[in-house]
């Protein structure tokens, strides 16, 4: 989904835009990282490669495809390697000398928790933002 807005301020790699709610905001894979308090408006969060600033008109590419596929690529990681680790821990209980359901429990929990350190310690949390792709008209106070 391609909007046009302006930006409201500047925070680092970030801009702060205002967004018109439409009719599709309740379907949009963004509506988590909007503002939006059952308003008319929603405030974004979006990164800012083309370094525009406050008062500029740009144009915001929501990515709704990609924002969905890693979201299924983190959470399928983290499931698959619960599973794993359970199945292991099930397993390796026998030779720490725990009951096999016992083992399973930790090794499922032990198999999530470092997968979720892993993936938020590794992963590229910028692809889950909207992004800024061009100026439409420059505003006021543009540098």
């Amino acid at each position: 989904m391609k909007v046009k807005t302006k930006i409201i301020s500047i925070e680092g790699p970030f801009a702060l835009v205002e967004l018109d709610c439409v009719s599709g905001c309740q379907d949009c894979a963004a509506r988590g990282l909007c503002s939006n308090r059952r308003r008319s408006k929603g405030i974004f969060r979006v990164l800012n490669p083309v370094k525009a600033g406050p008062g500029d008109e740009v144009m915001v590419d929501v990515p709704e495809g990609r924002y969905n596929k890693s979201l299924i690529i983190m959470f399928g990681l983290m499931l698959l390697a619960s599973v794993a680790g359970m199945f292991l821990g099930f397993y390796a209980a026998g030779y720490m000398s725990l009951n096999r359901s016992t083992g399973g429990i930790l090794g499922f929990f032990l198999g999530l928790a470092v997968t979720t350190v892993l993936i938020f310690h590794r992963f590229k949390k910028n692809s889950l933002y909207p992004e800024i792709t061009g100026i439409v008209e420059e505003g006021d106070d543009h540098e």
